[in-house]
This record gives C-alpha cells, sequence and structure tokens, in this order.
C-alpha cells in the first residue's frame, strides 16, 4: 500500500472518529444540545489529535542516521583515558576543556 492510500484512510478514519465522538457526546451526555455537542467535539479533537500523531509516525518512520564515514587509510586511532581527557588528531586551534578557564596548547 503506497503513502497517498495510508495518509486518505488516516483522514477517513479520522472522520469516522470525531464524527462518532459527536454522535456520541450527543447521545449520552446529560446535558443541553450544544453542550453535549461541544463537549463531543472536544473530546473527538483530542482523539483525532492523538490518532493523526500515531499514524504520522506509522506511515513516515524515521530513518536511523547514517554510519560515519570510515577513517582514511593510514590513520592512526586517538584514544584518551582519564577523567578530564581529551583527544585530538592533528589540532593547530586552542582547546579549552572547561577547567578553571585555562587554555592549553
Amino acid at each position: 500500500m503506497n503513502r497517498t492510500t495510508r495518509w486518505l484512510l488516516l483522514a477517513a478514519g479520522s472522520l469516522v472518529v470525531f464524527g462518532l465522538c459527536v454522535w456520541l457526546g450527543d447521545a449520552l451526555l446529560p446535558w443541553d444540545r450544544p453542550e453535549r455537542v461541544g463537549a463531543g467535539a472536544g473530546a473527538g479533537a483530542v482523539l483525532v489529535a492523538v490518532l493523526v500523531a500515531w499514524g504520522s509516525s506509522v506511515i513516515n518512520p524515521a530513518s536511523p542516521p547514517p554510519p560515519p564515514p570510515p577513517p582514511p587509510s593510514g590513520a592512526t586511532r586517538i584514544t584518551a583515558s582519564g577523567e578530564r581527557s581529551v583527544a585530538t588528531g592533528d589540532n593547530t586551534g586552542i582547546i579549552v576543556t572547561g577547567d578553571n578557564g585555562t587554555i592549553q596548547r
């Protein structure tokens, strides 16, 4: 099933859920008719919002992030150990680690 068909089914389902909530509010609630319809419409709007948010995540799932590029051939792996260590490769700039604002090269 293609994406357009899924979105159309979601839209039709949303209209059905909204109409059903308005009808149930009008049929079951003990207040005057404007309040019954309004309460049903409010409940329907909340349910439709949840339905559309869920349907959107199902129809358009988030793609995983691309894998990082491989290191260039012959590159050495640089590691750092210790609580406040920084590992860099070929850095010509300034590294600030947050230790009392001390700048070290």
